[in-house]
Order: C-alpha cells, then structure tokens, then sequence
C-alpha cells in the first residue's frame, strides 16, 4: 500500500499539531494497538538533522493520533523553505509502514 499524501502548512513560532485517523480499509478505522508512531520533518528526503515530531494516541484502537510541534520548533523552521515529512507505524515484530507523507509549508510570524 502506497503512503497517503497530505500536504500541511505550519505557522512559525506557533505550538502546531494535526490530527489523523488510519483506515484498515475504505470507512473501517486502524486498530493500532501494539503499534508505535514515528514522524519527522526535514529540508529534504536527504536531510541529515530532520526534526522529530511529537506523537500521540488519542483513541489507539480506533487508528486516531496527533502529530505535533512546539513553539520552539517551529520557531526555528525558515519559511523561505519548503519541508516534506512523513508518518510512519512499526508494529509488535517490527514491521514499518509509512502512512502519509507530503510537503510541509512555514507562513512567517512577526511576533515570535
């Protein structure tokens, strides 16, 4: 299964967080029980020092999650580029599948 693509737009120095929900298939959520999330934004698919996401479960068994950044994080990201990040689960015998992935847009704060 290919990843789902979704791009997103950040403001900069602003706490971001997005939140997602994975389909077993067409209507039927994820159960993501014994499964771990990982996401990370970078310059580039050969970015060396990409940033880490924060992850979380809101409803685990229903594939339900959040993807998120500090203010600080975002306060370091430069607009005048564009990012691409991904979403990725592991399951319990170490099996990894990216979920979604896309483009990533920083609109420039003047207050932080």
């Amino acid at each position: 299964m290919a990843a789902g693509k979704y791009n997103i737009q950040i403001e900069q120095g602003s706490t971001w967080s997005l939140r997602l929900s994975i389909d077993s298939s067409v209507g039927v959520d994820k159960n993501l029980t014994g499964f771990t999330l990982a996401s990370k934004i970078g310059k580039s698919y050969y970015d060396t020092a990409p940033v880490t996401m924060s992850t979380a479960y809101v409803i685990q068994n229903q594939g339900i999650f959040t993807i998120s950044l500090s203010a600080a994080q975002t306060a370091a990201l430069d607009p005048a580029h564009e990012y691409v990040y991904d979403v990725e689960i592991t399951d319990s015998s170490g099996v990894v599948t990216r979920m979604i992935q896309g483009r990533a847009t920083v609109s420039a704060g003047i207050t932080s």
